[in-house]
């Protein structure tokens, strides 16, 4: 892994640490400086606090030493600190992920039935693939962007717990 993201996974810095001490070397009091672990102009809108000789090497002006180094002392660091790096519960996380898809799935099958019902009604259709085929015809694209195809629409018929007869 880079050194973004592991930065951005670890949730290395709360917002009750900010200011407080450096996240690479842990000197405290001194002025620090807010580092962009993943630059604004990429979208990056967390920070971490870094002194200044730091900061200094996160933007490489040592040439000795290379960020991949650097997060990787940091982490390192600030685990023997005691920081608890990562989630300490993805099963939740995967559960509200999994719940998340599941809703959008629904979300997107309750707007796309009204159109399958006037496409059945409209053409006299009697297949799922008929659908499909009618779905595609009419350039109507799946949650991702994709083409149909009878097995999506039978899932849609599923989730909008509706009877195809």
């Amino acid at each position: 892994m880079g050194r973004i993201r592991s930065i951005e996974r670890s949730e290395c810095l709360s917002e009750d640490n900010k200011n407080k001490s450096c996240w690479e070397c842990g000197v405290e009091g001194g002025p620090l400086e807010q580092h962009h672990p993943v630059p604004r102009s990429r979208g990056g809108t967390r920070t971490i606090s870094l002194c200044s000789a730091c900061h200094s090497k996160a933007h490489h002006r040592k040439k000795n030493v290379s960020i991949s180094k650097l997060t990787k002392e940091g982490l390192r660091k600030a685990k023997e600190r005691g920081v608890k790096l990562g989630n300490p519960d993805m099963d939740a996380m995967r559960t509200k992920g999994v719940a998340a898809i599941k809703e959008g799935a629904y979300a997107f099958a309750k707007n796309i039935m009204p159109t399958i019902k006037e496409l059945m009604a409209r053409d006299k259709i009697k297949s799922y693939n008929a659908i499909a085929r009618a779905l595609n015809r009419e350039e109507v694209r799946t949650a991702r962007g994709g083409k149909w195809r009878s097995e999506q629409v039978r899932l849609i018929f599923i989730r909008c717990n509706e009877s195809f007869y």
